[in-house]
């Protein structure tokens, strides 16, 4: 993976909206439809389509079109690729 890919990536990681998003898809009990995984934001829909956007154009989520209904998963590959521990995202909690 070229500096510049990971260095697209992070910059997606680098908003905690973002961050949210990912840990939702990567939690079990997420369907990866727009709702679910965007549930625990407190932004208007604009907002959620845009971080959802971002982080689609870096490659860490895929999309699937379902008729009028959006799914979303993790592209492990990519996350994988960039270093980045994808059991380490289901975990809510934060150290300091």
């Amino acid at each position: 993976m070229s500096p510049d890919t990971q260095a697209k990536i992070f910059k997606a990681l680098s908003d905690p909206a973002r961050v949210s998003i990912v840990r939702k898809l990567a939690s079990p009990s997420c369907s990866g439809s727009f709702g679910c995984a965007s549930s625990e934001l407190d932004l208007t829909q604009p907002s959620k389509s845009h971080h959802f956007h971002l982080l689609t154009e870096a490659g860490i989520i895929t999309e699937l079109k379902k008729g009028r209904c959006k799914y979303y998963q993790l592209n492990q590959d990519v996350l994988h690729a960039a270093g980045i521990d994808i059991t380490a995202l289901k975990h809510k909690e934060q150290t300091t």
